[in-house]
């Protein structure tokens, strides 16, 4: 998986062989396509193995995740990720941008995927909502994708290397959901 992962990172998904996988994580060429049995499946397969690596990333601390202090978490999250983590976000949107293009079998999966994201945030929203820690009339779906949006895009920037201070770009969107939510 880690092979498949640095290689997609890489080059794309394009160019990416299920022999080359193999080779890379030091087995034999058909080992991947053997363990996995379809380029697809491999990546639906890293796809899923991102998220759970984000995901323990989020909770490691063992805070709060209740309500908004679960949308302060995913703000933590992707505001917060070492430069290591590089690799994964690059490998990790090549796998989504790459089911947006017509027919990709990848499509019915990550589409799956986005939702489940979604509706975790959307979920997140309205039990602050229910707790009383926003606004109740903020339209969680909406607010959902628009958080969502904004996070992600943030990690698009990194990609590119874009100059960033971590820090700063943390507190503002915490400013800015304090004075949109709250």
């Amino acid at each position: 998986m880690q092979a498949a992962i640095e290689l997609i990172s890489e080059k794309g998904l394009a160019g990416l062989t299920m022999n080359e996988v193999g080779t890379k994580a030091g087995y034999s060429r058909g080992l991947a396509h053997t363990h996995f049995g379809s380029k697809e499946k491999l990546l639906a397969e890293c796809l899923e193995h991102l998220s759970r690596e984000f995901n323990a990333q989020r909770k490691k601390d063992g805070s709060d995740t209740s309500g908004i202090h679960g949308i302060y978490s995913l703000v933590d999250a992707y505001t917060q990720r070492p430069e290591s983590a590089v690799n994964s976000i690059r490998a990790m949107f090549f796998i989504v941008l790459d089911s947006s293009v017509a027919d990709s079998p990848l499509h019915g999966f990550v589409h799956d995927y986005n939702e489940k994201n979604m509706a975790y945030v959307e979920y997140k929203l309205n039990e602050a909502k229910a707790l009383g820690q926003i606004r109740a009339d903020v339209d969680a779906k909406s607010a959902a994708f628009i958080l969502m949006s904004l996070l992600r895009g943030i990690s698009v920037h990194r990609l590119n290397r874009a100059s960033m201070d971590p820090a700063a770009v943390k507190a503002e969107i915490l400013r800015m959901i304090g004075e949109w939510l709250l």
